[in-house]
């Protein structure tokens, strides 16, 4: 079963066989020929399903570790949740979704071959006065800065 992200409708590339995708995807797909795509697909098959929330939790958990709960989406979250439940091969673009999947064991590929080739570990540090955190804020803790960037760690 592929899980599709929404770079399989933008694109209309994604690997033949069994697709799901969640509800929310469609409100992602910003032009005329990508939402009729979608409508096309469940048409001929597309199942659309919600996983559950301790699946979420569980992502949530995970990106925590990785340092990309800050770059996802409620909908990247839940895309990786239902991939997980299912056994499912994620189809995405997204580095930061593709970072977890790998982190957690579940398979992905990319609708246009540009996948990453090893686990990254993200924090956050302020540009001013360099202080760390684990997770993504608006300003630093320390001085107030509102510069803050994410770095590898790993």
């Amino acid at each position: 079963m592929y899980i599709l992200d929404t770079c399989a409708f933008l694109t209309q590339n994604h690997p033949e066989g069994e697709i799901a995708t969640i509800s929310e995807i469609e409100s992602e797909l910003n032009n005329r020929q990508s939402k009729q795509y979608f409508t096309n697909m469940k048409e001929i098959g597309l199942k659309i399903r919600e996983p559950k929330v301790d699946s979420i939790e569980n992502i949530r958990k995970n990106s925590e570790e990785t340092g990309d709960l800050g770059v996802l989406s409620s909908i990247d979250l839940k895309i990786l949740a239902l991939a997980y439940e299912m056994r499912g091969i994620i189809v995405s673009d997204d580095f930061a979704i593709q970072n977890v999947a790998l982190h957690m064991g579940v398979e992905f590929t990319s609708c246009s071959g540009n996948e990453i080739k090893e686990l990254r570990k993200w924090k956050y540090r302020c540009s001013a006065c360099r202080a760390e955190a684990l997770e993504k804020v608006d300003s630093c803790s320390v001085c107030g800065s509102e510069k803050i960037f994410r770095f590898k760690v790993k």
